[in-house]
């Protein structure tokens, strides 16, 4: 009897110690990810502010979100891959097609008001968005498509084989089907998109910087809407009931 005990309290003691780990992970990943936003955010202010008038080198994007001895190359909260992982993917498509002569295309995604969301009900409010796009992305994907999560509320897919006209069914999919069901759950969250795909004599690089481009003219034009709405007509506080699970 006492050796039962004894057993029993071994496991109780290792279970916590667990629980107290996995705990203390996740509370170091979400400092990450905030200290992430917030330079993430002021970035794009900057550039809502002060638009760039020429074109930007292409940056690599960071692994915000990926420990440094991560065993895979996906994001945890989305499942979708880790900056990393795309920067590689997108190194060897852009091989391919310049080898090939193949269309490419890059949608950026940006989720508009994600900020705000966090700021009002914090960051579990997030944590079940960020997984209903991820999912609504990948439902409307192809096999062969990428899917990636760049910052925390960017979001990047490349379509292989897809030109910039034909990449214009997949926005609008995507667009049309995210925003139904925030808006069905008066989430007040829209999404900025931005597509390209690279000239005779470009890169997927330059792909992206013209999509981002394209996204942060959207944003602005939301910015200068949002400007426009009267207090009074401002949309009603945002609540979560409308956000779909992921399966």
């Amino acid at each position: 009897m006492t050796d039962n005990v004894a057993i029993l309290l071994t496991v109780l003691i290792a279970a916590n110690v667990v629980l107290i780990t996995l705990a203390v992970g996740r509370a170091w990943m979400h400092r990450r990810e905030a200290a992430r936003y917030a330079a993430e955010r002021s970035a794009i202010s900057a550039e809502l502010a002060h638009p760039s008038a020429g074109p930007r080198p292409y940056v690599p994007a960071v692994d915000a979100f990926e420990p440094a001895a991560a065993p895979n190359r996906t994001d945890p909260l989305t499942g979708v891959l880790l900056p990393g992982e795309w920067n590689r993917i997108l190194a060897d498509e852009d091989a391919r097609i310049h080898r090939y002569g193949r269309p490419a295309t890059v949608v950026l995604i940006e989720l508009e008001g994600l900020d705000r969301l966090v700021s009002v009900l914090g960051d579990e409010a997030g944590d079940r968005i960020l997984p209903a796009v991820a999912d609504s992305l990948g439902r409307h994907a192809r096999g062969s498509d990428h899917i990636a999560r760049l910052g925390p509320g960017r979001f990047a897919v490349l379509l292989p084989e897809t030109g910039e006209v034909e990449a214009v069914n997949y926005v609008e999919r995507i667009r049309q089907i995210c925003e139904l069901w925030l808006e069905s759950g008066s989430i007040a969250l829209r999404l900025a998109i931005g597509w390209a795909s690279p000239a005779a004599d470009g890169s997927l690089g330059d792909a992206f910087n013209e999509a981002q481009d394209r996204m942060f003219a959207e944003l602005r034009r939301g910015a200068r809407r949002a400007a426009e709405v009267p207090p009074d007509d401002a949309p009603p506080a945002t609540r979560l009931e409308g956000a779909p699970s992921p399966a």
